[in-house]
């Protein structure tokens, strides 16, 4: 971006970086599979195993340093992380708070999904150790119920530091703002969640330059958007969206270029006028769609500032989020160029003519 005539800041914050070791767990005579949750601290435990399906269960318990199952109602839907500052719903913080006051010494979780390995919880506030067993395993974990267990989970987990990068041209406010996040899940590439992303910004911000508009543009490289606390939308919107008079619009790419379907446009609080516009500019480039607005992304903290914006991603985002985002099988396999290219195209006419 600097090559390009951009004036680039790195915009850090305080994170953590996690590694996982592997987890293994006995329990009876058998070992189970299963998968370490996503920032989980390490254990090494030994202790009986109980077993729980429903919250009077386990607000009955005495469960402290052992080892604990969740099954059934416990397991319906993932919860939100502690510190999540976007969205968590008081019964979500509730569960947290009992297991909290409960304090086994570890926790495993029946898959959220009976798809993959979806845990109850992925967050590095959250101190009690955590797996996750597939639905497949639950049946057989029950059978040893009540026995004697071993868990180890060999994960890391340390104070580290990480950055958004925003790169600012010329032009007056208000700003027009393009981003992508340059980060992904463990244990997953990362193609799709979100490389094609950053790929069309670097393409757009060549084509585009610091001075082709009259609006002042920005584009910005997100950090850590798949992380539990999305520490970089807040630092971002902390500091740059207190005066959301200074934005135009704020368009986010995520997900672009999936091999099948179409590219997908959703708009949100955009005026009539432009909206029509980019409708008819729309109807020029036959692989882009109009979706339904797509609350998932970087987008919605410009959403949630009042500050209009427009989510670009795949038309099949709906459906691929359990099979293939945040999946092993997130690869460049799946991803068709041209539609990136198409997608840029879309953007590169869309701001010259509307802004």
């Amino acid at each position: 971006m600097a090559s390009y005539g951009f004036v680039v800041e790195k915009q850090e914050f305080n994170c953590i970086d996690w590694g996982p070791g592997g987890a293994d767990s006995f329990i009876g005579d058998r070992e189970y599979r299963l998968k370490e949750a996503i920032y989980t601290l390490p254990c090494d435990l030994e202790g009986r195993v109980h077993c729980f399906e429903n919250i009077e269960q386990l607000k009955e318990s005495e469960i402290q340093g052992e080892i604990v199952f969740l099954f059934g109602e416990l397991t319906r839907e993932p919860l939100m992380p502690i510190n999540f500052p976007f969205y968590n719903p008081p019964e979500h913080k509730r569960m947290v708070s009992l297991l909290e006051e409960k304090n086994p010494g570890a926790i495993l979780f029946a898959s959220c999904s009976k798809d993959s390995l979806v845990p109850l919880i992925e967050d590095g506030d959250f101190n009690i150790p955590c797996g996750v067993v597939s639905v497949k395993e639950q049946d057989l974990l029950l059978e040893n119920k009540n026995s004697q267990g071993k868990l180890v989970i060999k994960s890391t987990r340390r104070p580290a530091r990480a950055a958004n990068i925003i790169s600012r041209g010329g032009g007056v406010k208000p700003k027009i703002t393009v981003s992508a996040h340059l980060d992904t899940k463990p244990f997953t590439p990362g193609a799709l969640d979100n490389a094609v992303g950053i790929a069309a910004i670097l393409v757009l911000g060549k084509f585009l330059g610091p001075g082709r508009l009259k609006n002042q543009l920005e584009l910005v490289a997100f950090n850590r958007e798949d992380y539990f606390s999305n520490p970089g939308e807040g630092v971002f919107s902390d500091k740059n969206l207190s005066t959301p008079c200074d934005y135009l619009v704020g368009i986010n790419i995520d997900g672009i270029g999936y091999l099948e379907g179409q590219t997908g446009i959703s708009f949100f609080d955009f005026s009539g006028g432009k909206k029509d516009k980019a409708r008819e500019l729309m109807e020029i480039f036959p692989g882009l769609c109009e979706i339904e607005p797509w609350p998932q992304g970087d987008h919605m903290i410009f959403v949630s500032r009042g500050i209009p914006a427009i989510a670009i991603t795949s038309s099949e985002v709906f459906g691929i989020l359990e099979i293939v985002i945040h999946m092993p099988e997130d690869r460049l396999e799946n991803v068709d160029r041209k539609k990136i290219a198409e997608g840029v195209d879309f953007l590169f006419e869309l701001l010259k003519d509307l802004f």
